[in-house]
């Protein structure tokens, strides 16, 4: 007996994820339910159903959505969702980053991925992750280690990083492993492969409070957006959602400090570690 075409065949919470995934894609894109509808020969019920994780959708569907609206993006969220794999966005972030000309970049809790020292790094990972098994917490660590150093070398992507203050605070892999990445982070800003700037713990008008993103300006192809979480990221390609973040990014320069105020604060902070 041959399988009903939309009968499910992945769990109810993988389908909401992706469904979600496609809402964000489709409001990206501009389209109401109706218009995506009719450019991938759907329904609008179809469409909704989906959105609402309450349909799995063919594989023709869903070549089809991500040829409208996700730009390979959909597709890598449906294999990493169904998959065992290493999530696809890390990757995809990763990537994007090394064929960048300029990452302007937000972060409230940790340095990021490509600016972090070993110690800093395993240490970042294993506690995000205490269910990663030791083999994997090395490979993860390696990788990390080889970007950072990558980067470390290359005089592209041209990087500038704002953030808070409360992040040079925070003592991952312990007081060594916090002087050695303030330490490397100062020098990278000294020598100014970095642009570095902190925005003050006690300022009033903190624009930082929705969460950690980057913009990037590409060689080739649209400039874009990412915002993620431990569990997930989500790239924006909009012109207007892109630009949104820019603003932001440049609101939060207009509260921090001058990069050479911020890089005197990271050696004010490596001065109080015990």
């Amino acid at each position: 007996m041959s399988m009903p075409p939309e009968q499910r065949t992945a769990p109810p919470h993988m389908l909401e994820k992706y469904g979600r995934e496609v809402r964000r894609a489709r409001n990206d894109a501009g389209y109401t339910q109706a218009a995506l509808a009719r450019r991938v020969r759907s329904s609008k019920t179809q469409i909704s159903n989906l959105e609402n994780g309450k349909a799995d959708p063919s594989k023709k569907l869903r070549a089809a959505l991500d040829e409208a609206i996700g730009d390979g993006r959909l597709s890598r969220v449906w294999d990493d969702l169904t998959g065992d794999g290493r999530p696809e966005w890390l990757d995809e972030i990763a990537a994007a980053i090394r064929d960048a000309d300029a990452v302007y970049e937000y972060q409230a809790l940790a340095f990021p991925s490509y600016l972090q020292t070993g110690s800093y790094a395993r240490a970042v990972i294993r506690h995000a992750a205490p269910w990663m098994s030791p083999d994997e917490l090395d490979t993860r660590t390696k990788e990390r280690v080889e970007r950072a150093h990558s980067m470390q070398e290359s005089l592209r992507p041209m990087l500038w990083l704002v953030v808070d203050e409360s992040l040079l605070k925070r003592r991952y892999g312990g007081s060594e492993a916090s002087r050695e990445q303030l330490a490397y982070v100062a020098a990278l800003a000294e020598r100014e492969r970095l642009t570095l700037q902190v925005v003050p713990i006690d300022h009033p008008k903190h624009p930082g409070n929705a969460g950690a993103f980057r913009v990037l300006t590409m060689r080739d192809g649209p400039d874009m957006a990412y915002v993620e979480s431990a569990e997930e990221g989500r790239t924006l390609t909009s012109s207007t959602a892109v630009a949104r973040r820019r603003m932001l990014f440049a609101a939060l320069q207009g509260v921090a400090l001058d990069p050479e105020a911020s890089v005197r604060a990271v050696h004010e902070e490596m001065m109080r570690i015990d």
